[in-house]
């Protein structure tokens, strides 16, 4: 499927269902429960697990359903520590001889392989509201305020 992912029931809600889409009274709302940290995550991404775990819990977006998608996003983000320590101890060149006797100055391959890593990261964490500019696009349920999908159900009865 192309184009912009969908936009939750919640957030069309609020803002408005522009498009005037059907309104899927049906959406699963997982339990807000803590997912368990994988056992074969390196030390690096259990910490880093952990460690969003309670950013999420704190935001109020914490799901049972999120384990998958974190580990995911905490390996990317071991992947890209260690690849920024490696870049930074061996460095962004390294010079090699060709076959003519030549010194050649080529790129470190580990540059190109932490941009990979980066950019699975940010994609995975703005999917859980972790940057600026993807928090502005979400909204939470504290125990205080009212479903809006509920509230809107309510008024169209």
């Amino acid at each position: 499927m192309s184009g912009p992912a969908p936009k939750p029931t919640a957030l069309k809600l609020v803002t408005g269902n522009a498009g005037k889409r059907p309104i899927n009274k049906k959406e699963p709302k997982p339990r807000s429960e803590r997912p368990k940290v994988p056992a074969h995550l390196s030390p690096k991404a259990k910490t880093a697990f952990k460690n969003v775990c309670d950013l999420l819990e704190d935001m109020g977006v914490l799901t049972i359903a999120d384990g998958m998608a974190l580990e995911l996003l905490c390996d990317a983000y071991a992947e890209w520590r260690d690849l920024d320590k490696l870049i930074k101890s061996k460095g962004h060149i390294y010079t090699t001889v060709a076959t003519s006797g030549e010194e050649v100055i080529k790129g470190n391959p580990a540059v190109a392989m932490r941009a990979d890593a980066w950019k699975r990261v940010k994609s995975m964490a703005a999917e859980f509201g972790l940057t600026a500019a993807s928090r502005t696009k979400i909204q939470t349920n504290t125990p205080e305020e009212t479903d809006p999908l509920e509230e809107y159900l309510k008024r169209k009865k």
